[in-house]
């Protein structure tokens, strides 16, 4: 499908040719639009990285603000993603299209929010600016929740699960679009939607996945190859795809071993005879990061691990700062990048070969887990740059023989695990019970149930005819322990 052929505003058309480069779409785009995505039909979109989602999240929220004269809200898990999608979004800036994000100060109805056309937000923000309804909340007409499958998450999910329960509850009707690259069972969350799936495998660049052990790297049907010898694997499978032209980056647990990672890998290219960088740009990203680093001992870090071509990538680094790594990274002038899965969760940022250094990862009070199948496939689906890379590689790191045939089957050729709702849990219950009351959500009983059937947990069938009056009873009598606390006041049937 050509861009000429999308039902959109003809300067929206103009615009993605000329300023975009871009004439057709990826086929899972085309399959999204036929599904009736820039028609108002509710969609959950899962594909491959780099299929596309994001530039379709773009091209339906401006037809959105051009077509319906109703604003966008997009929410997505992270500040830093919040604030990579400002600046995409900016480009739009010479339609008419303003656009806004707002991350903070869970207490502000952001009334200035009301004179933009797109707003981005984490899911924390969008959850307290519906507990606040603002009266822009009513011209909304499209809501884009990036990075979906985060409703798996114990402490994020119940948030998304929120906002959709909250925007039934005030009869809102806006356009849901749901994206994600890693859904184990997108057909449940569709229904939750009301939404149309499109779910594609489709990728622009081919995808080889392998675990590297002493020296060889096995690939699932591609057979082996060898990379380096005995040494140290990191600087092995680096050093291999820096001397064909590429560019990696490597995944590790924790922040520590991300910064351990890097300075191992930048005192082995400085030291190598090799030249892989452009000391002058390297120079120049080294000051900008200088610049704006608000810790001196950081910056004296982070300036010798660029000027050889290294940095390291977690959120404890300032926000502007990471912008700037990451824009390094995108240009060329760093080599190899060591992070933490923050650049798994959605920022674009692909490389030739990924490298993920350990498969598993110490939690308190657990000790060492082993990371989820759909941590992996994110993670994974980071290696190849679109046009740049003829193929993309995703390796994982092996300790024995017989762990390269473990992580075969637990990671590469596994699904990533059914995305369940966490909304029941007895903390998550009683925080959204008490803010569904406290911002006048419901009122009665019945209205908790009804704003709780809303969520993912209803539709998975945690309210059936059966469990229904358990449920209730499980609600009653949390609202009986906030009356207890003195969080909420009880009158007859109803509650304030």
């Amino acid at each position: 499908m050509n861009v000429e052929d999308l039902p959109i505003p003809g300067v929206l058309k103009e615009f993605l040719v000329s300023k975009r480069g871009i004439r057709t779409l990826y086929p899972p785009q085309e399959e999204a639009v036929r599904a009736g995505l820039l028609n108002g039909e509710n969609l959950l979109m899962v594909s491959a990285t780099a299929s596309g989602k994001t530039l379709l999240a773009e091209v339906a929220a401006v037809n959105n603000v051009l077509t319906n004269d109703k604003k966008t809200i997009i929410t997505v898990p992270l500040k830093a993603l919040a604030f990579e999608k400002l600046n995409d979004f900016k480009a739009y800036g010479e339609l008419g299209i303003r656009v806004a994000a707002s991350t903070g100060d869970y207490n502000s109805e952001d009334r200035w929010l009301n004179s933009y056309d797109v707003v981005i937000t984490t899911y924390e923000k969008l959850d307290s600016l519906l507990r606040l309804k603002p009266s822009w909340i009513w011209d909304v007409g499209q809501l884009i929740i990036d990075e979906i499958h985060y409703v798996n998450d114990e402490e994020r999910g119940p948030i998304i699960e929120s906002i959709v329960a909250k925007l039934r509850m005030l009869n809102l009707k806006p356009q849901l679009i749901g994206l994600s690259a890693t859904i184990g069972n997108p057909e449940e969350l569709a229904k939750w939607l009301n939404a149309r799936l499109v779910k594609s495998d489709w990728r622009p660049v081919n995808l080889r996945e392998g675990v590297y052990y002493r020296g060889v790297v096995t690939f699932v049907n591609d057979g082996e190859r060898r990379v380096g010898g005995q040494g140290d694997p990191l600087i092995n499978l680096t050093m291999d795809t820096l001397n064909e032209g590429g560019q990696v980056l490597v995944f590790s647990s924790s922040r520590q071993g991300a910064v351990r990672i890097a300075r191992k890998l930048a005192e082995y290219i400085c030291s190598s005879p090799v030249r892989y960088i452009d000391p002058e740009e390297a120079g120049k990203l080294a000051e900008d990061v200088r610049e704006a680093s608000s810790s001196r001992i950081l910056a004296d870090e982070l300036t010798n691990l660029i000027k050889c071509g290294v940095s390291f990538h977690h959120a404890g680094l300032e926000l502007e700062v990471r912008r700037i790594i990451e824009d390094g990274f995108r240009k060329g002038v760093l080599k190899a990048l060591a992070s933490t899965t923050t650049l798994a969760a959605g920022v674009n940022l692909p490389a030739r070969r990924v490298i993920i250094n350990e498969y598993r990862r110490y939690e308190p009070g657990f000790g060492f887990i082993e990371i989820p199948v759909m941590e992996y496939k994110q993670m994974a689906g980071r290696a190849g740059r679109p046009g740049l890379d003829p193929y993309g590689e995703a390796i994982v790191v092996a300790s024995s023989r017989d762990e390269v045939d473990y992580i075969i089957d637990k990671y590469i050729k596994s699904p990533p695990e059914y995305v369940r709702s966490n909304f029941m849990n007895t903390t998550s219950l009683k925080f959204h019970i008490l803010s569904a009351i406290a911002s006048q959500y419901a009122e009665t009983l019945d209205d908790l149930v009804r704003f709780v059937s809303g969520t993912f947990a209803g539709s998975q069938g945690m309210f059936s005819s059966i469990q229904v009056n358990s449920i209730k009873r499980m609600i009653s009598r949390i609202v009986d322990e906030l009356v207890d606390y003195g969080f909420i006041v009880k009158s007859g049937d109803k509650f304030e």
